[in-house]
């Protein structure tokens, strides 16, 4: 069939508009894609300060200090576990950090870390009412004796971390010309009714011990770090812990201050939601706990982490418990007065239903408040992800 040049011309001219419609519709939904994803990826101005002051004070300090304090989700150090080794395999390790003798206070804890001891002890928690001192750990010990040991080996299963220096706090009560003596550095003290002291120590590199003799020992805070560049990842959990059990403890400010820490991570706020649930009061006793951090590390930044969702068991049905959203808004009504930043750790999970979803992959106890160990550890991995963000 015969096509005239003119037609063909028309044509051309015709799939050439086509073309460029095509092409221009193309440039504007790019455009349109390009700007929904900056706005998508926009961060808050309370990320960047945080992205930015990661930075400066890295470059100026070689040594970066993270204190995480939490509830018994943090106490068996599963979740904290996991951040520790990912985030000091990335940026290189300062040490363990905190530790402590869980199974002298017949506690669950750490298996990273193997406590013995040839005399027995008590326990004091700040849940509880309690006769004794009791540290930053939250748990503290007291000899029944007044004269023994603690030994203790670190390293013991996969998380290893190299340390070279100790700070041990601690007090003797009814002291008597009584010692500490740990790796071979020595105290002495006259008679006083009551001796509260720290003392540096050099580690052992297959065990170490504490020694002491001449009044009931009360073991507070014990620290394991060395003097390489990298990460200090500190972290402690009680039981039953709440905002307002950590406010009480006399010493909390006291041993704060031993730590120094640059980054202080709070997981508090599941125990709350299973109680009777007062705004007010919640608000109040989250405001004096900041208070209480900022005073005495008045250079630290805080990460708030909301606390998932939890179920109760209600006419033989696990019933969802919203008191954990009036939990989840308060904490996140600090964000914007402090300059804190916030780490939704439920809309890491995946949001709403997520303990449901993370229940039928094996992750969940059987409460429906805590999570198995395997569930915690993925946890940990995206709490990872997220300081990960934050120090690139």
């Amino acid at each position: 069939m015969y096509v005239s040049d003119s037609v063909r011309k028309c044509s051309t001219v015709y799939l050439f508009s086509i073309l460029m419609r095509f092409l221009y519709i193309l440039i504007f939904l790019s455009s349109c894609f390009k700007s929904f994803s900056q706005s998508s990826i926009n961060e808050s101005d309370s990320l960047k300060d945080f992205k930015h002051w990661i930075d400066s004070t890295r470059d100026v300090k070689s040594q970066f200090t993270i204190l995480h304090i939490g509830d018994s989700h943090i106490q068996p150090n599963n979740l904290s576990g996991v951040v520790r080794f990912s985030i000091q395999k990335k940026y290189w390790s300062s040490g363990r950090g905190l530790i402590f003798p869980y199974t002298l206070a017949k506690t669950n804890g750490p298996k990273d870390v193997k406590f013995s001891s040839n005399v027995e002890w008590e326990n004091a928690w700040i849940t509880k009412p309690h006769q004794f001192n009791i540290g930053l750990t939250g748990i503290s010990i007291r000899s029944k004796s007044e004269q023994g040991n603690v030994k203790w080996k670190s390293g013991v299963d996969s998380l290893h971390y190299p340390c070279s220096e100790g700070l041990l706090s601690f007090e003797i009560e009814d002291c008597k010309d009584c010692a500490v003596i740990v790796n071979g550095r020595k105290k002495i003290y006259g008679t006083n009714p009551s001796i509260m002291d720290t003392i540096q120590f050099p580690m052992g590199l297959d065990s170490n011990k504490i020694e002491f003799y001449g009044g009931k020992f009360v073991l507070l805070d014990l620290i394991e770090k060395n003097s390489s560049p990298g990460v200090v990842y500190h972290s402690t959990g009680v039981a039953g812990a709440t905002f307002q059990t950590y406010i009480q403890n006399p010493l909390f400010q006291r041993e704060l201050g031993l730590f120094n820490p640059d980054l202080i991570i709070i997981s508090l706020g599941t125990n709350e939601s299973v109680k009777t649930w007062n705004q007010a009061k919640f608000e109040s006793e989250v405001s004096a706990f900041l208070n209480l951090l900022m005073s005495k590390a008045p250079n630290s930044k805080i990460i708030i982490v909301l606390p998932n969702e939890n179920y109760q068991l209600k006419n033989n049905q696990w019933t969802y418990n919203d008191r954990i959203d009036y939990v989840r808004t308060s904490l996140s009504s600090f964000e914007n007065n402090r300059n804190i930043l916030l780490y939704d750790q439920q809309k890491a999970m995946g949001g709403t239903g997520c303990m449901l979803l993370w229940e039928t992959k094996g992750l969940v106890n059987k409460d429906h408040i805590h999570f198995l160990k395997k569930g915690y550890q993925e946890q940990g991995r995206l709490l990872f992800k997220f300081l990960d963000e934050l120090f690139k």
